[in-house]
């Protein structure tokens, strides 16, 4: 099949020669999926996700950097520890021509809040106490302080009253509306509300087969496709004239799972004897052709508060044998679960061939993604594969690190217990100053590498795959696709 995809691209490029974008009316871009929901407050599926970035604008935006700017409000503070001021800019119109106020905000928010819109985003406010208008402003009002709020000021503004049938017809409050949605495709035109838009619309294309998308962008039918190509796909569009390819390190951490109350894995030895045994430099070279980056921590490097000086596995056979050796479990067999992904299914067989090495039999298990993923939730598991997806703050240490974040309240699924871990997460949230907050996580980052909570593979990296001309494309390290109202033809 790998042989047939390049000869299937060369011939529906000819076939579709005539069809330059620059005879398109709007920039096309590929998706995988459909978004669930273009509510803002209700989808969190990655589809959903992107959409709302361009559908509806936030109090703040993330910058590539991680920092958040200005976007809705003109300008934000903090008054005392537990209350935050929004200054809502003048203006701003939605899609319909109604001006975007401090009541629109304070609706989105409180319709969470209150229970009006029943959504797991709820969870993420859990320290919201109250949210009000005063003037052109907004004020959130926490029951205790809390470092890691403005990440949630990033929520797409809806306009007030805004009920649950909102996804069918969205009103926007971002640089786009939304024209036309069907089920494989949907319209997106300038908001005419707004200025600095380069492009007369954006036709968003769900196309869910990798191969069709990868036929579509060589023979012309779609211009855009941002981290929906697997490594072996992206090596060959690589290699096409007409196609230009842009990547930055991702903000996505692959990583191998432990449960540490297992027999076995609650030895130490035993995990950092799976983690000498594997070669990282050999997977990323061959198995991800390149495009990604060795990760040590959970953190991507892109973020400030990513530790590089913590325990790092290197690749070491030796050391591997000597760690089973001394714990006596030598020819140690382990169940490896995961989704059955195709890169999910060529890792498995690589880590089994390298595990087997040391003397570690790994049983590979790998299902339907849905049931794997619920086994992994009921902590049924000794190994599993898995990505965080989109990490963005330190808030993510809590939910993956703190003794009381065990599934259904986290997502502690191996069941690490640490009281100094726990100290220093609740100490971090507490701290507003910088320095002091990059101490505390370097801390933490430190700690649980040392105690091997999970075994590091790789950040993989956010690529935009774009045709010849289209200028405008930025690389996000989570895949984001703000960037579009930049995006145009050269003439």
């Amino acid at each position: 099949m790998k042989k047939l995809v390049p000869l299937l691209l060369s011939f529906i490029f000819l076939a579709q020669c005539g069809r330059t974008p620059r005879s398109w009316k709007y920039i096309r871009v590929g998706l995988e999926n459909s978004p669930l929901s273009l509510d803002p407050r209700v989808g969190t599926d990655q589809a959903s996700q992107r959409l709302h970035q361009v559908l509806f604008r936030g109090l703040v935006r993330r910058e590539r950097d991680g920092s958040l700017v200005p976007d809705l409000a003109e300008a934000f503070w903090r008054e005392g520890k537990t209350r935050f001021v929004f200054k809502i800019k003048r203006g701003l119109r939605f899609c319909n021509g109604k001006e975007i106020t401090p009541a629109d905000v304070a609706y989105t928010y409180n319709s969470l809040i209150k229970g009006r819109i029943k959504s797991i985003r709820k969870g993420a406010l859990w320290m919201v106490k109250d949210v009000r208008v005063q003037g052109q402003k907004v004020i959130f009002q926490l029951t205790k302080p809390y470092s890691s709020f403005l990440i949630n000021a990033t929520l797409g503004v809806v306009p007030e009253g805004a009920g649950r049938e909102f996804s069918a017809h969205p009103v926007g409050s971002g640089p786009y509306c939304l024209k036309r949605a069907e089920r494989d495709e949907l319209l997106l035109l300038p908001n005419p509300y707004q200025k600095g838009t380069r492009n007369r619309g954006i036709l968003i294309r769900i196309i869910p087969d990798e191969v069709t998308r990868a036929l579509e962008l060589e023979g012309g039918g779609i211009d855009l496709v941002v981290n929906g190509f697997s490594p072996d796909t992206l090596w060959e569009l690589s290699r096409k004239k007409g196609l230009r390819i842009k990547r930055t390190v991702g903000g996505n951490f692959a990583y191998l799972g432990l449960n540490l109350r297992d027999r076995f894995l609650r030895d130490r030895r035993v995990r950092l004897a799976i983690g000498y045994a594997i070669d990282r430099e050999s997977l990323i070279r061959n198995l991800l052709r390149g495009y990604a980056t060795a990760a040590n921590t959970v953190m991507p490097p892109y973020l400030p508060w990513h530790e590089k000086d913590v325990f790092s596995f290197h690749y070491s056979p030796q050391k591997s044998i000597r760690l089973l050796q001394e714990a006596e479990l030598s020819g140690l067999t382990l169940e490896f679960k995961c989704a059955s992904r195709r890169l999910s299914r060529q890792l498995a067989q690589v880590l089994k061939y390298q595990l087997g090495k040391v003397g570690i039999n790994l049983k590979v298990n790998c299902g339907e993604f849905s049931y794997f993923y619920s086994q992994i939730l009921q902590g049924n598991f000794q190994v599993y594969f898995l990505m965080w997806v989109g990490i963005s703050d330190p808030d993510i240490f809590r939910f993956i690190y703190h003794s009381s974040s065990r599934p259904p309240h986290g997502a502690n699924r191996g069941g690490y217990e640490n009281p100094a871990v726990d100290r220093l997460i609740e100490e971090g949230e507490a701290t507003y100053d910088p320095e002091r907050r990059r101490e505390i996580y370097s801390r933490i980052q430190k700690i649980v590498a040392r105690d091997v909570v999970y075994i590091p593979l790789w950040y993989p990296d956010s690529v935009a795959v774009f045709r010849k001309g289209l200028k405008g494309v930025e690389v996000f390290p989570n895949g984001d696709l703000i960037f579009l109202p930049k995006v145009h033809f050269s003439p």
